[in-house]
């Protein structure tokens, strides 16, 4: 089967349900049924709002979700997303409106940091063993939802990078050492069926919480992981093969770099994310960055 990536052009969030729509036909749609578990993850890193691109927009999740409704009967949703070190996501949860956003379309929050895990066996890079949690035994489809945004370690944080917010424990800060092969290892044990990417508000400069929110105005949609985030490296124009998850992901048969461009846009030429920054904006960046790590060894 040919492996597609859609980028579509949006008008903001104001389209969007009919861009995710649009975008996931491009694909060839969902292989769900009726009464299916379906697990969605979405990308609520810290406690920033959603206006700063740091987070999966709450109007993106809505959009989502109601697409789910009307084309398929009684699904069991439930939202997914896991404590970290700056991160509270049950405080953005409520303080961002995705509760209410839950609630109008019956879907459940699941924070994976406060719930049983299992064990499982991987031929991985850094994990022989990895704990993750228990829902990811019991479920029909997984569907990603991150930002579109650069980061001072890995480049980009797009699909691949949202699984590492999966693994259930608070203190994430010790994998970043081998973040990559960590990456890589997350997606092995908990690869996504479908990657919707929010870069509608997508963000550039900084350390994924920190960087400056740019109006792309893109939604980037995939079934592989790896093509995915190929792409949206290419966006902000960096070469996939000089991001080391996106190579480790490849190495490790997560997926593939190789790929075909549909949607809105099939040229990646055409188009390309600034991600160049003023020294002014680059210092208040480094400076935000700094109080970030030393709040990170308190």
């Amino acid at each position: 089967m040919e492996n597609l990536v859609s980028i579509s052009k949006t008008k903001g969030y104001e389209n969007v349900l009919s861009k995710i729509s649009s975008s996931i036909e491009d694909v060839s749609g969902l292989k769900l049924s009726d009464g299916d578990r379906v697990l969605i993850k979405p990308n609520l890193c810290n406690f920033r709002p959603p206006s700063s691109g740091a987070i999966t927009h709450p109007k993106f999740l809505d959009a989502l979700l109601c697409f789910l409704r009307k084309n398929f009967d009684n699904l069991e949703i439930t939202v997914i997303e896991s404590d970290a070190t700056a991160s509270r996501p049950d405080l953005t949860l409520k303080g961002f409106g995705f509760d209410e956003i839950l609630e109008k379309w019956d879907a459940k929050w699941y924070n994976l940091s406060k719930n049983p895990t299992i064990i499982k066996r991987i031929n991985g890079l850094y994990f022989k063993e990895i704990e993750i949690s228990e829902i990811f035994d019991n479920y029909d489809y997984f569907i990603s939802i991150p930002k579109l945004k650069t980061h001072s370690q890995t480049k980009i944080t797009a699909c691949l990078k949202n699984q590492f917010g999966c693994l259930p424990y608070k203190n994430k800060v010790i994998y970043h050492k081998n973040l990559n092969d960590v990456i890589a290892d997350v997606n092995l044990v908990m690869k996504p069926d479908l990657c919707i990417v929010d870069g509608i508000l997508s963000m550039s400069g900084g350390v994924a919480i920190y960087g400056i929110p740019i109006q792309s105005n893109l939604v980037i949609t995939g079934k592989d992981p790896v093509s995915v985030d190929s792409v949206c490296a290419k966006l902000f124009g960096y070469s996939p093969r000089g991001i080391g998850h996106i190579q480790k992901s490849k190495k490790l048969g997560v997926g593939t770099d190789k790929y075909t461009l549909v949607g809105d846009i099939v040229n990646l030429r055409k188009i390309k994310i600034n991600n160049e920054n003023p020294f002014w904006k680059m210092c208040l960046l480094n400076f935000g960055r700094y109080l970030q790590s030393r709040a990170t060894l308190k």
